[in-house]
Protein backbone atom coordinates (compact mmCIF):
# COMPACT_ATOMS: atom_id res chain seq x y z
CA UNK A 1 0.00 0.00 0.00
CA UNK A 2 1.71 3.38 -1.02
CA UNK A 3 -1.19 5.21 1.35
CA UNK A 4 -2.97 7.15 -2.02
CA UNK A 5 -6.23 7.88 -1.25
CA UNK A 6 -6.80 9.03 -4.92
CA UNK A 7 -6.82 5.65 -5.80
CA UNK A 8 -10.19 3.90 -3.46
CA UNK A 9 -12.72 3.41 -6.15
CA UNK A 10 -16.34 2.50 -4.96
CA UNK A 11 -16.39 -0.46 -6.84
CA UNK A 12 -13.34 -2.20 -4.46
CA UNK A 13 -14.98 -0.66 -1.02
CA UNK A 14 -15.96 -3.81 1.20
CA UNK A 15 -19.32 -3.45 2.43
CA UNK A 16 -18.19 -3.21 5.90
CA UNK A 17 -17.17 0.45 5.17
CA UNK A 18 -20.85 1.04 4.55
CA UNK A 19 -22.89 2.30 7.70
CA UNK A 20 -26.15 3.34 7.94
CA UNK A 21 -27.15 6.22 10.36
CA UNK A 22 -30.52 7.55 11.69
CA UNK A 23 -31.04 11.19 10.74
CA UNK A 24 -33.75 12.61 11.29
CA UNK A 25 -36.76 10.82 9.83
CA UNK A 26 -35.17 8.90 8.01
CA UNK A 27 -31.86 7.14 7.67
CA UNK A 28 -28.35 7.55 5.30
CA UNK A 29 -25.76 5.45 4.18
CA UNK A 30 -22.36 6.73 4.47
CA UNK A 31 -19.15 5.36 2.75
CA UNK A 32 -15.73 6.26 2.74
CA UNK A 33 -16.04 9.37 0.52
CA UNK A 34 -19.70 10.82 2.30
CA UNK A 35 -22.93 10.06 1.73
CA UNK A 36 -24.03 7.19 -0.93
CA UNK A 37 -27.32 6.78 0.22
CA UNK A 38 -30.47 7.69 1.94
CA UNK A 39 -34.08 6.83 2.86
CA UNK A 40 -37.20 9.46 4.27
CA UNK A 41 -40.32 9.41 5.12
CA UNK A 42 -42.86 11.98 6.70
CA UNK A 43 -45.34 11.80 9.44
CA UNK A 44 -48.64 11.72 7.84
CA UNK A 45 -50.29 11.16 11.16
CA UNK A 46 -49.49 9.66 14.75
CA UNK A 47 -49.79 5.67 13.48
CA UNK A 48 -48.91 6.68 9.74
CA UNK A 49 -45.45 7.39 7.74
CA UNK A 50 -45.05 8.22 4.18
CA UNK A 51 -41.89 6.70 2.56
CA UNK A 52 -41.37 9.15 0.13
CA UNK A 53 -37.38 9.00 -1.10
CA UNK A 54 -35.05 6.25 -1.11
CA UNK A 55 -32.06 6.76 -3.40
CA UNK A 56 -28.60 5.09 -3.69
CA UNK A 57 -25.55 6.17 -5.98
CA UNK A 58 -25.35 4.99 -9.08
CA UNK A 59 -21.82 3.57 -8.21
CA UNK A 60 -23.01 1.23 -5.83
CA UNK A 61 -26.54 0.05 -7.25
CA UNK A 62 -27.21 -3.37 -8.04
CA UNK A 63 -26.80 -4.72 -4.53
CA UNK A 64 -29.13 -4.57 -1.66
CA UNK A 65 -28.02 -1.04 -0.11
CA UNK A 66 -32.02 0.08 -0.71
CA UNK A 67 -33.59 -2.64 0.36
CA UNK A 68 -30.96 -2.76 3.77
CA UNK A 69 -32.06 1.11 4.00
CA UNK A 70 -35.78 -0.44 3.35
CA UNK A 71 -35.77 -2.19 6.17
CA UNK A 72 -33.74 -0.07 8.83
CA UNK A 73 -37.74 1.83 8.47
CA UNK A 74 -39.89 -0.97 8.37
CA UNK A 75 -37.73 -2.73 11.38
CA UNK A 76 -38.50 0.68 12.92
CA UNK A 77 -41.81 1.10 11.83
CA UNK A 78 -42.33 -1.99 13.68
CA UNK A 79 -41.17 -1.46 16.72
CA UNK A 80 -42.95 1.48 17.70
CA UNK A 81 -46.46 0.23 15.82
CA UNK A 82 -46.32 2.07 12.71
CA UNK A 83 -48.02 2.13 9.17
CA UNK A 84 -46.10 2.76 6.16
CA UNK A 85 -47.48 4.30 3.31
CA UNK A 86 -44.95 3.54 0.45
CA UNK A 87 -44.69 6.23 -1.70
CA UNK A 88 -41.65 5.99 -3.19
CA UNK A 89 -41.73 4.24 -6.69
CA UNK A 90 -38.86 1.92 -5.03
CA UNK A 91 -40.53 0.87 -1.70
CA UNK A 92 -43.97 0.32 -3.71
CA UNK A 93 -42.05 -2.20 -5.57
CA UNK A 94 -40.43 -3.62 -2.62
CA UNK A 95 -43.91 -3.91 -1.01
CA UNK A 96 -45.82 -4.82 -3.79
CA UNK A 97 -43.02 -8.23 -4.44
CA UNK A 98 -42.46 -9.33 -0.58
CA UNK A 99 -45.18 -9.66 1.69
CA UNK A 100 -42.59 -9.87 4.32
CA UNK A 101 -43.92 -5.69 4.52
CA UNK A 102 -47.43 -6.49 4.54
CA UNK A 103 -47.69 -6.18 8.48
CA UNK A 104 -46.62 -2.59 8.08
CA UNK A 105 -48.15 -1.73 4.74
CA UNK A 106 -50.96 0.97 5.05
CA UNK A 107 -52.80 0.09 1.98
CA UNK A 108 -55.80 2.45 0.54
CA UNK A 109 -58.87 1.13 -0.84
CA UNK A 110 -57.77 1.10 -3.75
CA UNK A 111 -54.69 -1.20 -3.22
CA UNK A 112 -56.80 -3.32 -0.87
CA UNK A 113 -59.33 -3.74 -3.88
CA UNK A 114 -56.34 -4.44 -6.15
CA UNK A 115 -55.06 -6.85 -4.20
CA UNK A 116 -58.39 -8.85 -3.11
CA UNK A 117 -58.76 -9.38 -6.60
CA UNK A 118 -54.71 -10.65 -7.52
Amino acid sequence: MNGNQDEVRPENIPAEDIVAEKQGNGYILKGVGGSIGEITYKLVDTDTWMLDHTYVDPRYRGGNLAKQLLNLVVDEAREKGRKIIPACSYALAQFKRNAEYADVWAKSEKERDYSDHA
